[in-house]
């Protein structure tokens, strides 16, 4: 069963964009730009705005009196705590293309952050948005462009300022609004690992990644669920990437791993995204990377006509860890729920040959209580091969999942090193 279906084939674009991120000079924020579901990854990491820049944009900023002539819409989004243990401040600024009249246009995005009694910090980015078909008709663009973003905050009371800038015509968009961050005061929530009134980019940075070499590390493999929080949405927005790093940097930093496979999928493109054995620093900066160039919002009309290609993506990870030469201690996915609640066939799962590995799930639910979700694919699959699933509402959850795993899984000997494979690539045919 598919919760949200979003079809794309290609014969059907009638205006075709193709986008490039564009960096301020000393300066960068935000992440993710949509134009008709295409996305364009930003090419660059995210940094501050220098003090010159500051200076410039200040007197938009301050201008009470600028009318709104680009008419852009912006949402703010709920502060959520971050498996990074920071709480995420996010928006969505969406733009009718219809006015940029089709031309090619570079638009600038500032968010200027002001803790209560503190001092202002300025965030930015620049996006292109490229020409558009020249048979279109202004008054025919009536897709919106939408571009997420955001920045990480300790507790405290922020005012949030928000411009959108169309460079060429220097029209304006421009919202405000105080964002109020407060800490559960129940017994046993996490520590927020963000001073109070302090103003961080969203972005999870690289992350050192060390191996327990005292003989008691476990071998692990990683499954890492690259989805959007929201099951419903085909968008990997900014805090969707910064939840899925910062969740598997602190599972590493919670386990003793004496190794790391890690493999990043999507069902959607029912395609692997990513692949390293022996898991290491460089390789946590190529998957945000990955990440960032993701485009979940168009999905070949050939991967459609494969309804069982993601159960066989499935399958195959499964199979491949069931009869791997140096089997991982435990397997762990990792991620959000997904929309697929279809099973994968016992006859597509091999045989179990040694104790080795135990699964578990790792399931981050968005938006609900606890209680007793419905099993997706990967909770179902978890459970036919006899393994673990935890679910996880808040960070602290990340933490006794963790602990579980220690629990129950004993380290065995050393891997052996096999080096990187390539990803496995959506059905073309």
């Amino acid at each position: 069963m598919i919760r949200y279906k979003r079809v794309v084939s290609e014969p059907e674009w009638g205006l075709r964009f193709f986008m490039a991120s564009v960096p301020l000079k000393g300066g960068l924020l935000l992440v993710s730009l949509w134009i008709w579901g295409l996305a364009a990854p930003p090419l660059t990491a995210q940094e501050p705005a220098n003090a010159a820049e500051s200076e410039s944009i200040a007197p938009l900023l301050d201008n009470d009196r600028l009318p709104d002539l680009l008419h852009c819409s912006i949402q703010p989004r709920k502060p959520m705590l971050d498996f990074a243990f920071r709480f995420d401040v996010g928006f969505i600024v969406s733009c009718s293309l219809a006015r940029f009249a089709g031309r090619a246009s570079e638009v600038l995005i500032y968010a200027r952050v002001t803790p209560e009694g503190g001092k202002p910090i300025l965030l930015g980015e620049t996006y292109r948005v490229p020409e558009a078909n020249s048979a279109a008709k202004p008054s025919q663009l009536k897709q919106h462009v939408e571009m997420s973003g955001g920045f990480a905050v300790g507790e405290g009371r922020y005012q949030v300022e928000v411009l959108v800038l169309d460079q060429e015509t220097v029209r304006t968009s421009r919202k405000r609004w105080r964002a109020s961050v407060a800490h559960s005061g129940r017994p046993g929530a996490a520590q927020v690992a963000v001073p109070p009134g302090t103003v961080l980019p969203i972005g999870v940075g690289p992350r050192r990644i060390k191996m327990d070499t005292s003989g008691k590390g476990l071998r692990i493999s990683v499954l890492l669920n690259a989805a959007p929080l929201n099951p419903r949405t085909p968008a990997l927005r900014a805090w969707d990437r910064a939840l899925l790093l910062g969740s598997l940097s602190s599972l590493l930093n919670q386990i003793p791993c004496a190794s790391v496979r890690l493999r990043a999928f999507n069902l959607d493109q029912q395609r692997e995204l990513f692949r390293q054995d022996q898991f290491d620093d460089a390789g946590f900066v190529e998957l945000a990377e990955t990440l960032r160039s993701l485009e979940l919002g168009t999905v070949s009309y050939h991967v459609l006509q494969q309804l069982e290609g993601r159960l066989d993506l499935l399958a195959d990870y499964a199979n491949s860890e069931l009869r791997a030469a140096d089997p991982a201690d435990a397997v762990i996915i990792l991620g959000p729920e997904t929309r697929y609640f279809a099973k994968v066939s016992f006859t597509k799962l091999k045989r179990r040959e040694s104790p080795n590995p135990h699964f578990y799930y790792f399931e981050y639910f968005s938006g609900h209580l606890p209680g007793s979700p419905e099993a997706d694919a990967l909770s179902s699959l978890t459970k036919r091969l006899e393994g673990t699933v935890c679910p996880i509402f808040s960070p602290g959850d990340l933490a006794r999942c963790a602990q579980k795993v220690l629990t129950h899984v004993q380290p065995t000997a050393e891997p052996s090193p096999t080096g990187r494979w390539p990803a496995r690539l959506a059905p073309t045919h």
